[in-house]
């Protein structure tokens, strides 16, 4: 254990992760930094893809959400860490748990949105179905870390 990673007294070294929970790990990290950087790149198009039609002067909006996304995927990505005893497992935990935050917002804001007719429910149910099934696997890997 070397002074620039602090660890409890009787930290216990982690098991090794299994295979699925690695590649969970880096899934939900993948699609998280690819979803980031089609929304930065191509908004309209990418928003379109889930027929949600912006306005090309509220493109920065979608920008400034693809950011976050971007970047709490790189989080997750680069939080695991085999020279460390717990493997990154806080970290990724942290990681996970923002993102948790992430979608959980997302889903209240669609919810929101839709009883103002503001959002269809087409859109609600595929950006939705996307943020439930990203806090699921995110739950999933939590248990299993």
């Amino acid at each position: 254990m070397s002074p620039s990673q602090p660890q409890a007294k009787d930290a216990v070294p982690a098991a090794p992760r299994s295979s699925a929970t690695s590649f969970a790990i880096k899934t939900l990290s993948i699609v998280r930094i690819f979803t980031g950087a089609a929304c930065l790149i191509a908004p309209r198009l990418t928003c379109g893809l889930h027929s949600y039609n912006v306005p090309s002067e509220h493109s920065f909006l979608v920008r400034m959400m693809a950011i976050r996304e971007a970047v709490i995927g790189g989080l997750l990505i680069t939080a695991v860490d085999g020279k460390r005893e717990d493997g990154g497992g806080r970290e990724i935990r942290r990681a996970l748990w923002a993102g948790i935050m992430n979608d959980s917002v997302d889903i209240a804001n669609l919810v929101f949105g839709l009883s103002r007719g503001e959002v269809g429910q087409t859109t609600s149910s595929m950006i939705g179905g996307a943020a439930v099934g990203a806090i699921s696997l995110a739950i999933w890997i939590l248990k299993n870390l």
